[in-house]
């Protein structure tokens, strides 16, 4: 499927990633009835006219149509991905990587989110990815590969902040996407006025490196463009108690990512169990 994505003209890599993506609506029952469910519960059971399957069977067509794309994108090259993004409001961002000052970026599962990071790149920041080690490790070697191309190394979750922390110190971006349940390791603040075990790794490696946060979403536009605008930086307080500092920016960001994706809600990974850990009952 790599060779077909990057032979084809990029707007027929999308297209056919879309068709990919509709088929798995068919065939993955299971995805389908929680992208259904999680949907209905966040906004009910019609949004803007459109049934709550409606949105679902679009929001299986837009992963379909990121993860072809993201398979082509080394093929691209920076000028070819430049060509197809814009960037709104990432000017302080940009300044930063001018001064060589580390930054925790984050987007979500929304929209394609590796063209927001290979763009990024392309600007000229430093980026680089924190990610968590994926069971099948032949595809991981091969998503790391085609993110190595494009000039993104990355930085494992599982061996500790150390890695992170120096990346951070040392002025790299350091991209993240904490928009999944984060199981008991999380905490439980709002998202879509529920509680939602959230990841903290984005405010304490901030908080600890006392670098700032920039959140950006990326949405579709006509003939496989894009547009990617920075809608909130955070600044963690030195002076504040790091639980309660954590704990603050922890819901900032997510506040930032319901905003966004309350914006084009068939952009989100609807078909991940955001809220399956539930809060803790003491």
């Amino acid at each position: 499927m790599g060779l077909c994505a990057r032979s084809l003209p990029f707007p027929w890599t999308s297209a056919l990633g879309a068709g990919v993506g509709l088929l798995a609506f068919q065939f993955m029952g299971r995805r389908r009835r929680i992208a259904i469910e999680n949907i209905t519960r966040a906004l009910g059971p019609e949004i803007d006219g459109a049934s709550a399957r409606d949105l679902a069977r679009r929001t299986f067509a837009q992963i379909g149509r990121s993860f072809l794309e993201f398979l082509a994108l080394p093929r691209l090259g920076p000028r070819g991905i430049l060509a197809r993004v814009e960037l709104v409001g990432y000017e302080p961002v940009l300044e930063w990587a001018r001064r060589g000052q580390g930054a925790v970026v984050l987007t979500a599962h929304y929209g394609n989110w590796e063209m927001l990071g290979a763009s990024m790149r392309a600007m000229g920041a430093p980026m680089q990815y924190l990610l968590p080690p994926q069971s099948n490790e032949g595809s991981d070697s091969y998503f790391d590969g085609i993110r190595e191309r494009l000039g993104i190394p990355s930085v494992k979750i599982g061996y500790g902040m150390r890695d992170a922390l120096r990346a951070l110190r040392s002025g790299a971006f350091l991209g993240m996407l904490p928009d999944q349940d984060a199981r008991r390791v999380g905490i439980h603040v709002p998202f879509f006025g529920r509680p939602a075990s959230t990841h903290t790794g984005p405010a304490r490696l901030a908080y600890r490196t006392r670098s700032p946060i920039a959140i950006g979403l990326i949405e579709r536009e006509k003939g496989a463009r894009f547009r990617s605008r920075l809608i909130a930086t955070l600044a963690p307080n030195p002076m504040e108690d790091e639980s309660r500092e954590v704990e603050r920016l922890t819901r900032a960001i997510n506040e930032a990512i319901e905003a966004g994706v309350r914006r084009r809600p068939d952009h989100w990974y609807w078909i991940h169990r955001r809220w399956k850990t539930p809060p803790p009952t003491t």
